[in-house]
Parts: C-alpha cells; structure tokens; sequence
C-alpha cells in the first residue's frame, strides 16, 4: 500500500489568494469544488492509496476536507520541509509514498495510476515526472512555463514524486538545496557540477547523465519519469490558470 502527502503549503498573499479572495490557494473553487478536492478524489480513486496526508494551513483545511483525508498537519517553510513534515506522519511500515501538490484540479486518477506503473519498471529511491514540452504546450500553450533542454528534448517539471521516505530523510540536506533551485536549471546545474553545466548550455546533457550525477552525489538512486500527460505539469497559480481550467470543464 502507498501513502499519499497532498502539498498545499501556507496561508499567504499569492497571485491566486488576492485575486480570489481565498486564504489559501487549495481552497479555491473552481466548477464546484475546491482544487484540493479534485486531487484527493484522484487519489481516492487508486485502490494502492489507503492514506492521505494534506500538509498545510491546519484550521482553514481541515474546515473544509478534514473528513476526506487521514491528517493534516502543518506545512514548513517549504516545499521539502513539508514534505519533510508529512513524512513524519506516515506509516512506518511504507517503502514508497506520493508526494502530490494541491493545486492540480485537473489531475485524475489514470494519470497517476499511469506514474506509478512507469516507476515500477525501474528500482530507484526517488521518481520524479517531467513532461515533454511540445505535449505541455500541445494541451496548454503556455509560453511562460520553465522548460529544460535536454538530449532527448525539452520538459518541464511534474507535480508527482514517488520516494523511498527512509532515504530521502537521511539525504534531506542537499535534497532540500536541489527541491529549492527547481525552477532555476542553472543552480541546479551549478549544484550537479560543472560538468553538468557545459554539457547543459550546449545541449548534450542527457537525463541518464543527470541521473547518474544525482545517484552519486546523494547516494541515492534517482530517476526522471516522463509521463503523457501535461495535466501532472499544469499547477495553477495565476488567475490566467483558473479561466483556462473553467474553459475546459465548460467543454
């Protein structure tokens, strides 16, 4: 059985929660129901998730999806801390457990059926999703998005992890470096070596190679997993996200 840990990080004054009046951006409401609902009924619907964890502002989340879920426990002051935190109340007996944010409302059940069936055709500590980026633009058309380029082509980062929380507790400094420059390629080239860096400016660095780096720098192993759908990519967080989303759920 897995265990889930649903990011939803603090109360704050986001593009979201000034636009939308809503004290945290899971709680927004989008066709109906709040983004978060829409995550916890996909996991929900994974008969292998038998407990979820949401991590963030305890009184607001708990109002309004307490009953749906196993805990919620405070959030960190980011991301790794948090999930950091979630791991802390998970069964002790798990090898594996998903690491899911709140704000994918238009995440289903299939998708990360499909994720973790890709995980399980290599053994690794640590499965990250990235999205090709012609499929995220092919969905979505955002030209904003951080995409990096690699060998293989250009990806952005997904919104599911698949760790082993016994490792990454004992590698929690130098992971929580990396989770922090995540949207920088470059730190976490400069991070990765120069090596790293050379072969990323003049696009011959491959997701093998960054693999191996990670596995010996952490000692860990590490695996980027590319999934088809652009929807595990597309977190919202600007009020141009939210129209985009009530367009498709209007068609």
């Amino acid at each position: 059985m897995i265990s889930a840990i649903v990011l939803a990080g603090s109360s704050g004054e986001g593009e979201i929660e000034k636009k939308f009046g809503v004290s945290n951006r899971s709680l927004l409401a989008i066709g109906g129901k709040y983004m978060i609902e829409y995550v916890i009924d996909s996991l929900k619907a994974i008969s292998a998730v038998d407990e979820i964890i949401v991590v963030g502002p305890v009184k607001d989340l708990k109002a309004r999806i307490g009953n749906l879920v196993s805990k919620v426990v405070p959030a960190g002051e980011d991301p790794f801390e948090s999930t950091l935190k979630g791991l802390e109340q998970v069964s002790s007996d798990r090898d594996k457990v998903l690491i899911v944010t709140s704000d994918l409302p238009l995440l289903k059940g299939d998708m990360i059926e499909d994720f973790l069936l890709r995980c399980s055709k290599k053994e690794a500590d640590f499965y990250y999703s990235i999205v090709r980026k012609e499929i995220y633009q092919k969905k979505f058309g955002e030209k904003k998005r951080t995409f990096v380029c690699l060998q293989e082509g250009c990806f952005t980062g997904g919104n599911l992890i698949l760790l082993d929380p016994k490792v990454v507790q004992s590698k929690k400094e130098l992971i929580s470096r990396v989770v922090r420059s995540r949207k920088n390629p470059l730190n976490i080239a400069r991070i990765l070596g120069v090596g790293i860096i050379m072969k990323y400016l003049f696009k011959r660095l491959t997701i093998e190679e960054v693999e191996k780096r990670v596995e010996n720098l952490l000692k860990m192993k590490a695996v980027a997993v590319i999934t088809p759908y652009a929807e595990i990519g597309f977190d919202v967080d600007k009020e141009e996200h939210v129209k985009m989303v009530e367009n498709i759920f209007k068609k």
